[in-house]
């Protein structure tokens, strides 16, 4: 119960600034999300290399702001690769330059799509939020009271199979509720559907996050939030969900939206 308060108290501190920034949309929106791409890219930088070169750090900072604010796929390949070069000679092994290239891919990705979806319909990217949350919290409620089968052990101890499928569950009912609500009764099985298939790819996530974690030898990826540790402990989900959802969503042509 301790544990769960402090979860609680985690999101009671951060929430409400991101929920005023996601409200407004815009410029507000926009800096939120570059806020959070500093500190998931200073989280992960340590998590997957065993030093930390500060003049890397901020080169491959300067590289994923640009190219968040400035936009374009030509120019961020130009600069994700002058960073990949600069990680080299700066003694990074090929590697470890690869995957702090990668790093920065991982981030990018997904704060664009977000960024994209809020722009597009203030609905569907709830939703998308919505729904992984909803993931998050029945998966750690049902492992947490309930969970017996282990599963995933190679990567992490504590999932389970109840966890699992009690995130799905909790994920369906969310995704048909907010479908029934946004878009009518009509689409309330496809947004249900939809809710499993989020997720699928938030547990995706957050197994990718574990095998991380594992590799380095830590339990969370920071300390910024009371209850969940870094900020990557608690959108590392949210990540391949927001890629997953996007595939999805050009698949309809927007259609359903």
């Amino acid at each position: 119960m301790y544990d769960l308060f402090k979860r609680i108290l985690g999101v009671v501190l951060i929430l409400p600034p991101f929920a005023l920034a996601f409200w407004l949309g815009g410029i507000y929106f926009k800096l939120a999300i570059f806020i959070a791409i500093i500190i998931l890219y200073y989280e992960i930088y340590r998590l997957v290399v065993n030093r930390f070169s500060l003049l890397s750090f901020f080169v491959g900072l300067f590289a994923i702001g640009l190219a968040f604010w400035e936009g374009g796929f030509i120019l961020s390949f130009i600069l994700l690769f002058i960073f990949g070069i600069v990680n080299y000679l700066l003694g990074f092994s090929v590697k470890e330059a690869f995957i702090l290239l990668a790093v920065a891919v991982y981030i990018l990705v997904p704060a664009n799509i977000i960024i994209t979806l809020r722009e597009f319909s203030f609905e569907l990217c709830l939703f998308v939020l919505a729904v992984n949350w909803s993931f998050d919290t029945g998966a750690y409620l049902f492992g947490k009271f309930s969970g017996r089968r282990k599963i995933f052990t190679r990567i992490s101890s504590g999932k389970t199979l109840e966890g699992l499928l009690g995130g799905l569950l909790t994920s369906a009912i969310v995704g048909g509720i907010l479908g029934y609500a946004f878009w009518g009764f009509d689409r309330l099985p496809f947004y249900t559907l939809s809710g499993i298939y989020i997720g699928v790819f938030a547990q995706l996530g957050d197994l990718v996050e574990s095998a991380l974690k594992r590799e380095k030898g830590v339990k969370d990826s920071g300390k910024i939030m009371p209850g969940h540790g870094g900020l990557f402990d608690r959108v590392d989900s949210l990540i391949m969900s927001l890629v997953g959802f996007f595939l999805l969503f050009r698949f309809f042509g927007y259609i359903y939206s």
